[in-house]
């Protein structure tokens, strides 16, 4: 849950703080009044111009920031620095390649006619400030796939175990909720998270599975042609 600006569709309607559930996708960003609920707005990712953090004097919150769209502003508030960070660097990731991308924006708001940051009256004016992370400093790297998936299988096999402890702490709090028999794991949505863990641990054992065929076949190839 995170608190949000109301972004002002309406002329005359009130600019309040509301709590609403964010949900983030890979082409989406959307909220509603609560989980499960119907999305009161979408937002697409490839709309977003900017995502920065917003000075403390614009509503006087801490932890803000905004997520810059064509026609308006979306301000939102974390629920502490940390999460305000997570949300500012994700956002800005999936968006790097947007090709409206802003080079400059306002790192305070536009509150009763005047840009609090640099005093411009003019609301479409462009910004004064340079976004904090620029498109031509984006930093590459190569990645080795095969390398990278191999760690996360060696890692999910590792801690196999683990998966199975929180799935019946799962199924634990789903038929007993509350009771005190159950493993002492802190889990939000019990149900949620017992059929992704479940999916995610067919996944290990099909991929541990093949994967000892091809260790096989390598040892067998390797003895034949020794």
């Amino acid at each position: 849950m995170l608190t949000k600006r109301a972004q002002g569709r309406k002329k005359f309607g009130r600019k309040n703080f509301k709590q609403r559930y964010f949900k983030l996708t890979t082409r989406d960003l959307s909220y509603a009044k609560q989980k499960g609920k119907e999305s009161l707005c979408t937002i697409t990712l490839s709309d977003i111009l900017a995502v920065e953090r917003l000075q403390q004097e614009s509503f006087n919150k801490n932890n803000m920031f905004q997520i810059i769209q064509p026609e308006r502003i979306l301000y939102i508030q974390a629920n502490n620095c940390v999460e305000e960070k997570e949300w500012v660097d994700l956002l800005t990731k999936m968006c790097f390649s947007n090709s409206k991308r802003l080079t400059l924006y306002h790192p305070a708001a536009f509150i009763n006619g005047t840009w609090l940051c640099c005093k411009s009256n003019n609301e479409r004016t462009k910004g004064c400030q340079e976004v904090s992370t620029s498109v031509d400093h984006i930093q590459t790297s190569s990645v080795d796939v095969d390398r990278e998936l191999s760690r996360i299988h060696a890692l999910c096999v590792t801690n196999i175990d683990r998966f199975d402890n929180v799935l019946k702490a799962c199924e634990c709090k789903a038929v007993y909720p509350g009771d005190r028999l159950c493993l002492p794991i802190l889990i939000e949505d019990p149900k949620t998270t017992f059929i992704t863990l479940s999916t995610l641990r067919e996944i290990i054992y099909t991929l541990e599975q093949e994967h000892r065929t091809v260790l096989r076949t390598i040892a067998r190839e390797t003895k034949y042609g020794s």
